[in-house]
């Protein structure tokens, strides 16, 4: 099943995401429905949602902060996890359960019936869950600075995922690495392009390349 983050990725690219909101809120939005979207990391999100209860929104926040440099500590995750707990409970749990209910049949209304109800129901999960990452941006507001190592970056992804996944008291044994591996990979590989040009080669290379004499 679909999360419903998918449902925006397309509209991302046409339009702004709101008019209304914070740079801050607006870019981290953004980063989340661009990453949502990359291979393979709606499948893994799914599976670790799916399987492990893991939170869509928390997930994509250690990827975030990550590609950043952020080290995310264990009372911080914990101290996430708890504070959007109530309100996904609430809030965006009971909506998504609703959504795949209607993808069968309820009584004599089929699920082509329904659909247009299915649509409303994806934009308020979507708005339930855009309140939750602008929760999330406060909580992050005095978090410490960056690592301005690149080459560390995927590696505190990967330690932020991990922590997060401790938190939630699941043994690194069970986790599903390739879906983990996918999150890593998608969410530095933007970092690295920054760092190409058109003609592939990142700075250094091109650096050096230009100072060796033509033969």
């Amino acid at each position: 099943m679909k999360h419903v983050l998918a449902s925006q990725i397309t509209a991302h690219h046409t339009r702004a995401m709101t008019q209304d909101s914070s740079h801050d809120s607006d870019t981290f939005r953004q980063f989340c429905l661009s990453l949502y979207a990359a291979q393979g990391v709606e499948a893994a999100c799914l599976d670790l949602q799916d399987r492990f209860d893991l939170d869509v929104t928390l997930i994509l926040m250690c990827c975030w902060v990550g590609q950043h440099g952020v080290r995310l500590s264990p009372d911080a995750l914990a101290q996430a996890e708890q504070s959007v707990k109530p309100w996904r409970e609430t809030a965006i749990d009971p909506i998504r359960a609703l959504r795949r209910r209607l993808k069968e049949a309820v009584g004599p209304i089929d699920p082509e019936r329904a659909k247009s109800v299915r649509d409303l129901i994806k934009q308020a999960e979507l708005a339930a869950e855009f309140v939750q990452m602008d929760h999330l941006l406060l909580l992050l507001e005095h978090l410490p600075g960056r690592d301005a190592r690149m080459a560390d970056r995927a590696g505190i992804v990967r330690g932020n995922l991990l922590r997060y996944t401790a938190v939630k008291g699941i043994e690194t044994d069970r986790l599903p690495r390739a879906a983990l591996e996918a999150l890593v990979a998608q969410t530095v590989k933007p970092l690295y392009q920054d760092e190409e040009g058109e003609d592939g080669l990142d700075t250094e290379t091109r650096d050096a390349r230009s100072e060796t004499p033509d033969p």
